[in-house]
């Protein structure tokens, strides 16, 4: 069922319509879609609140090692606080694209939802 989150809404409308056309000879199938809806919505909010916890943390840090940095002058005993400050700052950017995904699954998962509970309506 996992593949409902790659297949283009279009496809999975039709599928869907189909199985809803009989529902009496789906009925398994639809609570079993409705569930596995249901835990994937739940599942991919408890990730979003994950991953935008590491991103503040991330961002936190990134932004202390920054500051360290600007603390040195051109010197010498500069450069590993400027380069801890890089790789804070790809951390940084690694995390922000992690969270930037599962916001997208997470909007993918409500608009399946919003699908799935206007055929079963019909």
């Amino acid at each position: 069922m996992d593949s409902f989150i790659e297949m283009p809404l279009k496809n999975v409308r039709k599928l869907w319509k189909l199985m809803f056309a009989e529902t009496w000879r789906n009925e398994e199938s639809i609570e079993k879609l409705e569930q596995w809806i249901l835990n994937t919505l739940a599942r991919v909010v408890n990730e979003v609140q994950a991953a935008e916890c590491d991103m503040a943390q991330t961002s936190h840090i990134a932004e202390m090692l920054r500051q360290k940095a600007e603390g040195y002058g051109p010197g010498k005993h500069g450069v590993p606080a400027r380069k801890a400050a890089r790789a804070g700052k790809n951390e940084q950017k690694r995390t922000e694209s992690i969270c930037k995904q599962k916001r997208c699954d997470f909007e993918r998962m409500q608009k399946l939802h919003s699908l799935f509970m206007e055929l079963n309506k019909g």
